[in-house]
């Protein structure tokens, strides 16, 4: 990646790929978000606390794949998901900063960045288009979801609702793979805390966090799915 800040001068011409942008989640395991998408990402992939490595401070993500840098919803060419994390669909856009001192940023090495991308940032009377106008809304949802976000973080963990959860997982080709360092909400630890939790949005947020990790099961039969594939290629008469 070669993050810079967003400069009218410079970038102006440049013209963006959005399908191929997502050629830059390929090796994305987990992705962050925001606690007002939880919901709807939910319905596609299991959602777990991370903690980064960095900070030491949790964060809210979506689980893409069962070990670190694989995505198993990537096919090669795109995504195979009806929903996807606005961290994904603001690619290759990014926000620097916070409140009135945020400022875009875009990945000068992304494979988005095409001469023949259909979607430019200004159009031919100088203005901004429909297409940039899009990312700067979902930029300004991933910035404005911040504080909402760090509250239900802070929620989840003063009502003790989170549990480890450590995936021992084995595949068809006798592999094995462990993933830890990950925090699901507790479905009996959630019903204890219902009388703690005020806010309606908050309760169906975790709800829905707690029966998303039964899509574990969905990532494994992707992985061996992937795995009976690329064993085809080396059979004998394959």
């Amino acid at each position: 990646m070669t993050i810079v800040p967003l400069n009218r001068a410079v970038h102006a011409g440049l013209r963006i790929d959005p399908a191929r942008a997502a050629e830059s989640a390929a090796a994305v395991h987990l992705v962050p978000l925001v606690a007002d998408e939880i919901r709807q990402v939910a319905s596609q992939f299991p959602v777990f606390l991370a903690k980064d490595g960095e900070t030491g401070q949790f964060y809210a993500a979506a689980l893409m794949g069962l070990e670190p840098q694989e995505n198993l919803f990537w096919n090669g060419a795109s995504l195979e998901a009806d929903v996807l994390p606005l961290n994904l669909l603001r690619l290759p856009f990014f926000v620097f900063g916070d409140g009135p001192e945020a400022a875009i940023g875009i990945d000068e090495a992304s494979p988005a960045i095409a001469p023949e991308g259909p979607c430019a940032i200004v159009d031919a009377e100088g203005g901004e288009t429909d297409y940039f106008r899009s990312v700067q809304a979902i930029l300004g949802r991933l910035l404005q979801g911040r504080d909402a976000t760090r509250q239900l973080v802070d929620l989840m963990l003063e009502t003790r609702i989170v549990r480890e959860i450590k995936l021992d997982m084995a595949f068809h080709d006798g592999s094995t793979s462990t993933l830890t360092g990950l925090y699901g909400v507790d479905e009996v630890a959630l019903g204890r805390a219902r009388d703690r939790i005020t806010a309606f949005d908050d309760l169906m947020i975790l709800a829905a966090m707690a029966l998303s990790l039964d899509k574990v099961a969905a990532l494994v039969r992707r992985k061996n799915a992937r795995l009976d594939a690329q064993s085809a290629w080396f059979a004998p008469g394959g």
